[in-house]
C-alpha cells in the first residue's frame, strides 16, 4: 500500500495544497530563513484597514497558540482507506496515520476524510493495520465522518468482484452500494428483530408448480449446505408478487404450510358400505386429482418435470466463481433430485421439517436452543420500477405483516432511503425489498436474493460500471451460498444459459396448468383471416382485432399496446420516402400532436420551410411534406376514440402511467411497461406493430418483443373465462410462435443456441467500447488480450439524446466538477444541447471472448483505461461488459 505525500509531484494548479500562509504582523522584523512566498504583504490601499487588522489578529493569535503535534494511536496505527477517487490508475487502497484523538471511531467500514493531493476527498476505511510496507512520510485521517460502520465486510468483497466483472473501480461501486450519509436517520434507535415464528401461510402459489413444493420446502430448511437456485417462468393471470412475497417469508420463517392432499373416496357401493366395513391402510394416502389438471396424466417430456440427471451438488467450479462459467461440479453426496419424480407433488418433508409445520399449525412455539426451531435467515428481493415495487410491498404487508420488511427505492427520497438502509445495516428487519438501486443492500444472514423480469432493460445500472441487477444477485448468491430465484412471465436466454449449465433447475408449470392459465392468442397473418380479408397482413388493425375488441367491450377492458410513444415519432418524405432530418443538426423530426409543426428529436428546432434534400434519378426531390412512418401511442388513441364511439379511452404512457383500472368496459391504450393492472383481468388484448418490435437494431430484439408482449398477455384473464389476445405480427416468427404456444422455454433455448454460434452473450463475453476515434484507437492498441479475442468494428454510431453530454468536452471554466461517465447525474437526464459546437460522432468497438476467458478479457480492459488514465487523456472511452442492448 502507499501513502501520499504532501509535495505536489503533479505541477498542476489543482494539485497545490489549500492551505496558504497567513499575512504576518505588520513591520515584523524579518527573518533569514523567510522565502518570497511567504513574504508579508503591505497591505493596499484597496484593503480594508479593518479586515487588514482583523487578518493580523487571526495570524497572531495562530502564532501565538501552535496546534499540538499529533500522535498516532497505540496499536494498529495504520489505516487502509478507499477513496472516492474516479481515475482508474488509483484504484487501490492507501495508507495513512490513525492519529490517538481518533483511534476508537476510525473502525473498519466508517467515513472518512484524508488529504489527497492537497484536497480534502472522501473514502472508507477498509481495515486496521499495524505496519505498512511504504516507505515514504504518511498523512493522518483528517477526520471521521460518522463513527458508524456503513461498510460490511460482505459488500466490501461484493464491490471489488463487480469492479472486477465489469472492468470498473472499486470507488464507482461503492457509490453505488453505500448511499449518501444523512446525519439525523443515524440518531434513530435500533429495534430488536421478531424472532419468534411468524403466522401460518399457505404456500399454494407454489404448488402448481414441478418443483415448487420441494422449493420453498427447501428454503424453509435455512441450514441446507447448496440452498436451492431456480429459474421460475411464472404462469399467467397469476399474482406473482405474492408468490415472492410467500417465498421469502418462507427464508425469514418457517410458517410456510402446505395442505395435505385429500384422499380420494374409495369405490364401493352403498350396500357393502352398510354391511361390511372396507380395511383401509392408514398410512397409504391416494392423491386426488387436480382440478386444474382433470384426467391428464403427467407428460414425461413436460419441462416442469424434475430433471433426472440434475447433479446432486450444483456448486460451480472455484477457479471461476465470481463469472459462473465452468460445468465442472464436485460429487459431494446429498439428497438426490432424482428422488422428486417417484415422490411427485405430494413429498413428504423431513422429520424436523414436518414437526416444525405441525407446530407452527398447532400454535406451539419453541425456544432458540430447541433443535427444531430454525433462526429465520434474510431476503432479498428487486422489481424494475415502482409500480412492481408496490404491488410486491402490498403482498407482502399482507403475508408477514406491517413492520417485517422494508423497501429500498430512489423514489423515498435521500432520508428516509437511508434510515430504512440503516435499519436493514442494523439487523433490524430481515426482508427487503427494492428497485435496481437497492441490490447491494446489506442484509444479515442472507438467504434469499430474488429478481422479478430479468429482463427488463430497468435492471441494467445507467452509471459506471454499469452492473446488471441479476448479474449482481448471482454473485451475491456464489459468495454466501443463499438460494436464487430468477422470475417473469417470459425466460431470457442468460436464464436458460443457467438451468443448461446445472447452476440452477427450472421451476415451470405443467403444459395443461399452462394452457388453463394463458388466454386464446390468435395472429393476424392467420391464413383463414387471409382469407376473410386479404389486406388483414398489411392493415394496421385488421378485421380481427376489430371484431375481438367490440366483443369484448361487453365483457370489460380491453388493452391495446402500443410499442411507440408520442404522436408520431418518425417521419418522412411524402414523395421519396426518405427519412426526415432536421437541417441544422441532422437529427430526426417528430409530430408531438395533430396540429403541431414538425420539431427535431435531438435540437427541438421547427422544422418551417423544410424541404427534402434528396435525390431521385439525380434530381433534387424538393418534397415540403411528410408521411408518419411510425404512429404513437398519443395517435393510437386519438384514433380508436374516433372509432369506438361512446367507448371511454385511458391512456397510460409517458408521464401518465396508471397502476390499476377498474373493470368496466374501456379501451386502455399503453405503451410496453406502462400497462395498469385490471381488476379481474382484461376481457381482450391487442398487440400493435409487432414489426416495429421485432425489426430493432438489437441482438435481442426477438427476446424483448416475447417479454413485452407475455408481460401485456399475462394481465388478460384465462381463455376458460373468455380471454383473448390478437397480436398483429407475422405468425411464422419463432417469438410469434412461443407467444401462441406460451412456450417463453423454446424460445429461451433456441435463443441460447442462436447465440452460441454467433459468440455473443451470455455463452461468451462482450466488451463494448464507445468514444472518439482517436481514444478508441488508443484504447484497442493498449488492450493486451487472449488468442482468442476477436475485436468487431470501430464502427460510427448514433449516440442517443441521454449520452449528448458525455460526447461534449467537459466545461471545465465553470469550476465545476462535470464528469463525463455520467456518474453524478443520472444517464435518462439530458444535458441542455451546445448549439454553437457540431456534434462529434462516437465510434463504437467490440471485443469478444469466450466466456471461460470473461474475466482476462475484464482485467486487460482495466489496465487499458489505467493507463489512458495515468497519461491524463483528454478523451473519454466509455466501457461496457455485456452490454445490455448490443446492435
Amino acid at each position: 500500500m502507499e501513502a501520499l505525500e504532501q509535495k505536489n509531484t503533479e505541477g498542476r494548479p489543482d494539485d497545490k495544497p489549500t492551505e496558504v500562509p497567513l499575512l504576518d504582523v505588520p513591520n515584523a522584523p524579518e527573518t533569514p530563513s523567510q522565502t518570497a512566498v511567504d513574504k508579508p504583504r503591505p497591505p493596499t490601499a484597496a484593503d480594508d484597514p479593518r479586515q487588514a487588522a482583523r487578518r493580523t489578529a487571526r495570524q497572531s493569535a495562530r502564532q501565538a497558540k501552535p496546534k499540538p503535534p499529533r500522535e498516532p494511536a497505540a496499536e494498529l496505527s495504520y489505516a487502509q482507506v478507499v477513496l472516492h477517487l474516479e481515475l482508474s490508475h488509483l484504484d487501490r487502497a492507501f495508507d495513512y496515520l490513525v492519529p490517538s484523538d481518533l483511534d476508537a471511531d476510525a473502525q473498519p467500514g466508517v467515513r472518512v476524510r484524508v488529504r489527497f493531493a492537497g484536497q480534502l476527498v472522501d473514502g472508507f476505511i477498509i481495515s486496521r493495520v499495524a505496519e505498512s510496507d511504504f516507505a515514504g512520510r504518511f498523512e493522518y485521517l483528517q477526520k471521521v465522518v460518522s463513527p458508524l460502520p456503513v461498510l460490511t465486510p460482505e459488500i466490501l468483497d461484493l464491490a471489488r468482484t463487480v469492479a472486477d466483472r465489469y472492468a470498473g473501480t472499486l470507488a464507482d461501486v461503492l457509490r453505488l452500494a453505500v448511499p449518501p450519509r444523512h446525519a439525523s436517520a443515524e440518531k434513530t434507535s435500533a429495534k430488536e428483530p421478531d424472532l419468534g415464528p411468524g403466522k401460518p401461510v399457505d404456500g399454494a402459489p407454489w404448488g402448481v408448480y414441478g418443483g415448487g413444493r420441494e422449493f420453498i420446502k427447501a428454503l424453509q430448511r435455512k441450514t441446507a449446505p447448496k440452498l436451492p437456485r431456480a429459474v421460475w417462468t411464472c404462469l399467467p393471470a397469476t399474482d406473482w408478487a405474492t408468490a415472492i412475497a410467500t417465498a421469502m417469508y418462507a427464508v425469514a420463517t418457517d410458517a410456510v404450510v402446505f395442505p395435505e392432499p385429500e384422499p380420494a373416496p374409495l369405490p364401493a357401493s352403498t350396500e357393502e358400505t352398510e354391511t361390511a366395513e372396507v380395511a383401509v391402510d392408514p398410512d397409504a394416502i391416494v392423491i386426488a386429482d387436480d382440478p386444474a389438471i382433470p384426467d391428464l396424466a403427467p407428460d414425461p417430456t413436460d419441462p416442469a418435470l424434475p430433471d433426472p440427471d440434475l447433479p446432486t451438488d450444483y456448486d460451480i467450479d472455484p477457479e471461476n466463481l465470481r463469472d459462473l462459467d465452468d460445468d465442472r461440479y464436485s460429487d459431494a453426496e446429498a439428497e438426490s433430485p432424482k428422488e422428486l419424480p417417484d415422490k411427485g407433488p405430494a413429498d413428504v418433508v423431513s422429520a424436523a421439517a414436518s414437526a416444525s409445520v405441525s407446530a407452527v399449525v398447532s400454535g406451539e412455539t419453541h425456544s432458540a436452543a430447541d433443535p427444531l426451531h430454525v433462526p429465520g435467515r434474510g431476503a432479498l428481493a428487486i422489481v424494475p420500477d415502482h409500480r412492481d415495487l408496490a404491488r410486491l410491498d402490498a403482498a407482502l404487508t399482507e403475508i408477514a405483516g406491517p413492520g417485517h420488511h422494508v423497501v429500498l427505492s430512489e423514489e423515498l427520497g435521500p432520508a428516509k432511503r437511508y434510515q430504512n438502509w440503516l435499519a436493514v445495516l442494523r439487523g433490524d428487519v430481515k426482508m427487503v425489498i427494492g428497485t435496481r438501486s437497492a441490490m447491494f443492500a446489506p442484509v444479515a444472514d442472507l438467504g434469499l436474493v430474488a429478481v422479478w423480469d430479468d429482463g427488463d432493460d430497468l435492471h441494467a445500472e445507467p452509471r459506471a460500471p454499469y452492473p446488471h441487477v441479476r448479474e449482481v444477485l448471482l454473485l451475491r448468491a456464489h459468495a454466501t451460498g443463499a438460494a436464487a430465484l430468477i422470475g417473469g412471465y417470459t425466460c431470457t436466454a442468460e436464464g436458460a444459459q443457467l438451468v443448461e449449465s446445472r447452476w440452477a433447475y427450472p421451476l415451470t408449470a405443467f403444459r395443461s396448468t399452462v394452457r388453463a392459465k394463458s388466454p386464446l392468442i390468435r395472429t393476424s397473418g392467420e391464413e383463414l383471416e387471409k382469407e376473410r380479408d386479404p389486406a388483414a397482413a398489411a392493415a394496421r388493425l385488421p378485421n380481427l382485432a376489430w371484431r375481438t375488441a367490440r366483443a369484448a367491450l361487453n365483457d370489460g377492458p380491453v388493452l391495446v399496446q402500443v410499442p411507440r410513444g408520442g404522436y408520431a415519432p418518425s417521419l418522412a418524405c411524402i414523395r421519396c420516402r426518405k427519412h426526415a432530418r432536421c437541417n441544422h443538426c441532422h437529427g430526426p423530426l417528430e409530430l408531438s400532436s395533430g396540429h403541431a409543426m414538425a420539431s427535431c428529436l435531438w435540437c427541438g428546432r421547427p422544422a418551417g420551410g423544410w424541404r427534402c434534400d434528396n435525390f431521385v434519378n439525380d434530381r433534387p426531390c424538393g418534397g415540403d411534406r411528410f408521411r408518419m412512418l411510425t404512429i404513437g401511442v398519443h395517435r393510437t388513441a386519438e384514433e380508436l376514440g374516433r372509432a369506438f364511439a361512446n367507448t371511454k379511452v385511458i391512456f397510460s404512457a409517458g408521464d401518465t402511467v396508471l397502476s390499476q383500472v377498474s373493470d368496466k368496459p374501456a379501451l386502455v391504450v399503453a405503451t410496453p411497461g406502462a400497462e395498469p393492472v385490471a381488476d379481474g383481468g382484461y376481457a381482450a388484448a391487442l398487440l400493435l406493430d409487432g414489426w416495429s418490435l421485432l425489426a430493432r437494431r438489437d441482438l435481442r430484439a426477438g427476446e424483448e418483443a416475447l417479454r413485452r408482449w407475455l408481460n401485456a398477455a399475462a394481465l388478460v384473464r384465462p381463455g376458460g373465462e373468455g380471454g383473448k389476445v390478437v397480436i398483429m405480427a407475422e405468425p411464422g416468427l419463432a417469438p410469434v410462435q412461443a407467444l401462441v404456444r406460451w412456450d417463453p422455454v423454446w424460445h429461451a433455448r433456441r435463443e441460447l443456441v442462436d447465440r452460441g454460434e454467433l459468440h455473443y452473450p451470455p455463452l461468451a463475453r462482450v466488451a463494448e467500447l464507445t468514444g472518439t476515434p482517436a481514444a478508441v484507437a488508443e484504447e484497442l492498441s493498449l488492450l493486451r488480450l487472449p488468442e482468442a479475442a476477436e475485436i468487431l468494428g470501430p464502427v460510427l454510431v448514433d449516440v442517443p439524446r441521454s449520452d449528448d453530454r458525455a460526447a461534449q468536452k467537459p466545461d471545465t471554466r465553470s469550476g465545476k466538477n462535470t464528469d463525463p461517465l455520467g456518474r453524478r447525474e443520472g444517464a435518462d437526464r439530458p444535458r441542455a444541447a451546445v448549439e454553437d459546437s457540431p456534434r462529434q460522432q462516437l465510434h463504437r468497438a467490440l471485443v469478444r471472448v469466450p466466456r471461460r476467458l470473461g474475466g482476462d478479457l475484464a482485467e486487460a480492459v482495466r489496465e487499458a483505461q489505467g493507463v489512458r488514465s495515468a497519461r491524463k487523456a483528454e478523451e473519454w472511452v466509455r466501457v461496457r461488459i455485456d452490454p445490455v442492448q448490443i446492435g
